[in-house]
């Protein structure tokens, strides 16, 4: 039994938190406001072995330029002066090519169906309750030219073994019978589904409180002392000094300011994404998840509300709201879907979180080479939610010296 601390109260932590106790180890969570209200608590909660193409790929490039000057774009850069941002941009532009999504797609849809199968089995066991639903998930377009594009993708996914089709209007209406929307058609893939973040993670940290997991909420971790090649200990805001045989740090896109004391390089930004919650309306009534392929908004059903996600602002550590970014989710959704025309005063629980975006779109899950005790597994950009199980298992692969499940070198701490 090790003495485990994690450093990071979000879906990653909280699921590494977990496999730990497992495994048989002592953990303690450190977190610097509460336990998952941050990137996680908003998130749109989608589970998405579709999401095989990483975050920089042509279509992004293609449209970069257009997107990133435009303020109401889906994709948004503010201007800052910032050296670690031009390099950042430089980065992510030279992996925005096909070779990158061919390099890539196949480890993103194996550690996508990996978490997918750790979500299943979770459901089975009786630690805690969740919900999660393999719902699938629908690609709504609007354009005819949105809907080749998809066709194309739903190809791809089909060669690489995941379930997938288009549908017309009519075959959508048979899926969702009780709801109209102004579309063109959908790309359906079977295999996605959908959790509620939040709930989750409160139910995992419940469960995990009572096993004798400590957790420490508004404990901002903000040094470490480091002897003999290993991190001896972390010490927080107010100077009290916690020390531990293996410190895990999961703390999104924070965890790249930490590296640097290590002499490690994570290139990584904030992808400020919005949400809000709408009590469900008779326009409302359907279960399966979406996106809205033209404006990136990501819609998300449970019993009572429907949560709508998007936008990736990339703006530094600034967590405001931005009214207008936020009536821009709100309007997208108003044109895709009818009779919902959701007003201002509907729109409850606003909320803005920064994804940890890498320059190639895949995770950084790995131990130190410098440091022997210290594990870093950050980076998942919009698909956290949905790798949160399986990196919790690679992460306790990592602290037991066994081979995981999967092969990680993709997500290799050095290759920047």
């Amino acid at each position: 039994m090790k003495n485990i601390a994690i450093i990071g109260g979000g879906i990653s932590g909280i699921f590494s938190a977990y496999f730990l106790h497992k495994s048989g180890h002592k953990v303690t969570v450190f977190e610097e406001s509460k336990i998952g209200v941050e990137c996680s608590y908003g998130n749109a909660g989608l589970v998405v072995p579709s999401h095989f193409e990483a975050l920089a790929n042509p279509a992004v490039l293609k449209k970069g330029i257009k997107w990133m000057l435009n303020p109401n774009s889906p994709f948004f850069l503010k201007p800052r002066f910032d050296l670690d941002l031009l390099k950042w941009i430089i980065k992510f532009n030279s992996f925005c090519t096909k070779k990158n999504v061919e390099n890539n797609k196949y480890f993103l849809r194996d550690i996508s169906l990996y978490s997918s199968s750790l979500y299943k089995e979770l459901m089975s066991s009786d630690d805690f309750d969740f919900d999660y639903r393999n719902t699938g998930l629908l690609m709504m377009c609007k354009e005819e030219k949105t809907l080749k594009e998809e066709e194309h993708l739903i190809k791809e996914a089909n060669e690489l073994g995941l379930k997938g089709r288009i549908l017309n209007q009519n075959e959508l209406k048979d899926l969702e019978p009780e709801a109209s929307f102004d579309v063109v058609g959908a790309a359906y893939y079977e295999d996605d589904g959908r959790v509620q973040p939040y709930d989750l993670i409160m139910a995992i940290k419940n469960y995990l409180e009572k096993q004798g997991v400590i957790f420490k909420e508004d404990c901002k971790i903000v040094d470490t002392k480091v002897e003999n090649s290993k991190i001896k200990s972390i010490v927080d805001k107010q100077g009290n000094v916690y020390e531990a045989d293996e410190f895990i740090f999961t703390m999104g896109v924070f965890t790249s300011k930490m590296a640097k004391k290590f002499n490690l390089n994570l290139p990584m930004e904030g992808g400020k994404g919005f949400s809000f919650t709408v009590d469900k309306t008779s326009g409302m009534n359907f279960s399966t998840p979406m996106i809205l392929a033209e404006e990136k908004v990501a819609i998300t059903p449970y019993d009572s509300y429907v949560r709508y996600a998007g936008t990736m602002m990339i703006c530094g550590e600034d967590k405001s709201i931005v009214q207008r970014r936020v009536d821009n989710i709100r309007n997208a959704a108003n044109k895709y879907i009818n009779n919902i025309d959701i007003k201002q005063n509907q729109m409850q629980d606003l909320w803005a979180g920064l994804r940890p975006c890498s320059p190639d779109g895949i995770p950084f899950i790995g131990r130190s080479k410098e440091l022997s005790n210290l594990i870093i597994a950050t980076g998942h950009a919009m698909i956290g939610v949905s790798l949160g199980p399986s990196t919790g298992k690679i992460v306790t692969s990592l602290v037991d010296e066994q081979k995981p499940d999967i092969d990680i070198e993709k997500m290799n701490l050095y290759r920047f």
